[in-house]
């Protein structure tokens, strides 16, 4: 019976300390993310591209585009749309998408800098 009291009281205690730490973790990480702006100014794109690193800032990473494809949206409604091949680009370090070793596909807030 004793066993069972204090295997309990440690369960509770656990309970009470983890979901303490989680909500915690949680507060923090919605004050670092960053606000979201809707599709305008933002730039879609896909493709080959190989990652060649970050700048030295680690605000910019530098790609080699293989072959790009890639679409802007702007605030006046103008629409970009464009093929980059073999050349070097550079992407905001903020992207969202997915780059693996050769394919790129994701979108983030700014323009191309080719």
């Amino acid at each position: 019976m004793k066993n069972r009291f204090f295997g309990i009281m440690v369960c509770g205690m656990l309970l009470v300390t983890v979901l303490s730490i989680t909500a915690q973790a949680a507060m923090n990480r919605a004050a670092s993310e960053p606000i979201t702006r809707g599709i305008l100014n933002k730039t879609y794109i896909r493709g080959f591209a190989l990652n060649l690193g970050l700048s030295p800032t680690g605000k910019i990473t530098h790609l080699f585009a293989i072959r790009l494809h890639y679409f802007t949206y702007t605030s006046s409604g103008l629409l970009s749309v464009g093929v980059l091949k073999m050349r070097p680009v550079d992407i905001p370090t903020q992207f969202t998408g997915h780059h693996g070793h050769i394919y790129i596909a994701g979108s983030f807030h700014g323009f191309l800098k080719v």
